[in-house]
């Protein structure tokens, strides 16, 4: 017998998380709770809402995020709000609005919870979905990278999720990058005709999106193209060198991706993520992601802060 349709259920792309699904969300907490403690990192939680201008000038307002996943709501004060899609933003902004730029450094925190994003729901995606998130504030070492992904290594065998392979790439920074997005815009134009209709926006407003795109046709165009590798200056070269030494001399498995750019304007230097090596050939498969971000604090702050930081989506890892 069919079940009547009630007439109240939960919002397109939210569900209720039932006891036998909050099993694995506990253990997930748990685990990263133990790791964050062993590792130093102190926990934060942060508000649910922020200024809808932090999510715009640190994220990019040129990003899928900003342009069309946000939950946007005006205060009866005429106050712009958004419900939070991700929490580097917020830590940020926590980090200066909190007096932290005084504490000892590098300054090493985590906080996990809800975020939300309007967004086509799919297995292990929804509109409200929880993350586990570390960041360390203050340091440029290379060595911060590896500890960001060590941390989610760690975590992931503590949580008996085998046989994963890290991605990773150096997308430069301000130095190099702009040449970069000159000769990446340049070999674009030549075959935007083959583009799909986003990434001929992309094009336009920010090419480097353009080897984010999940379209086949893109994806084909992409790989023919220039690489960011072959145009990083002399200490981005040499910052991404350290970190692939790093990840050898502690026998992480990784693989060059000289494609992945986190589709985040705040990233700079490495990006990785860290995928089952099961599910390497299907996009939009990885369970941990993250990168450095040395220009974001000062768009935030107004002071030449570097930072480094990482998250994994809870429901994919529960998964």
């Amino acid at each position: 017998m069919k079940k009547p349709r009630l007439k109240f259920q939960t919002p397109t792309g939210m569900r209720d998380i039932l006891p036998e699904d909050l099993v694995y969300y506990k253990k997930i907490y748990s685990v990263a709770d133990q790791y964050a403690d062993f590792y130093g990192f102190k926990m934060i939680e942060t508000p649910l809402l922020e200024n809808y201008e932090l999510f715009v000038k640190s994220t990019g307002p040129t990003t899928d995020i900003v342009e069309k996943q946000m939950y946007l709501l005006k205060t009866r004060g005429g106050e712009y709000l958004a419900l939070r899609p991700e929490f580097t933003p917020s830590l940020a902004r926590a980090y200066f609005e909190n007096g932290m730029v005084a504490w000892p450094h590098p300054v090493k925190l985590y906080t996990r919870g809800p975020l939300f994003r309007y967004e086509r729901p799919q297995a292990g995606r929804y509109r409200q979905f929880h993350q586990i998130n570390f960041e360390v504030f203050g340091s440029k070492k290379p060595i911060v990278d590896v500890e960001i992904i060590w941390l989610f290594v760690k975590i992931l065998e503590a949580l008996d999720i085998k046989d994963i392979i890290v991605e990773i790439n150096s997308i430069g920074d301000s130095q190099c990058r702009p040449y970069y997005k000159k000769v990446l815009t340049r070999y674009l134009k030549r075959n935007e005709t083959s583009l799909c209709a986003t990434c001929r926006k992309r094009l336009k407003r920010n090419p480097l999106r353009v080897l984010d795109c999940k379209e086949v046709r893109c994806q084909k165009i992409v790989k023919q193209g220039p690489q960011i590798v072959d145009y990083l200056c002399e200490e981005c070269h040499d910052h991404f060198e350290k970190v692939l030494e790093y990840l050898e001399a502690l026998g992480i498995p990784y693989i060059l991706n000289p494609y992945l750019v986190r589709g985040l304007d705040y990233y700079t230097k490495t990006v990785f993520e860290i995928i089952p090596q099961k599910d390497q050939e299907i996009r939009q498969n990885a369970i941990i992601g993250g990168g450095r971000y040395d220009d974001l604090l000062k768009l935030i702050g107004k002071q030449n802060i570097p930072a480094c930081g990482g998250a994994g989506g809870v429901e994919r890892l529960s998964l």
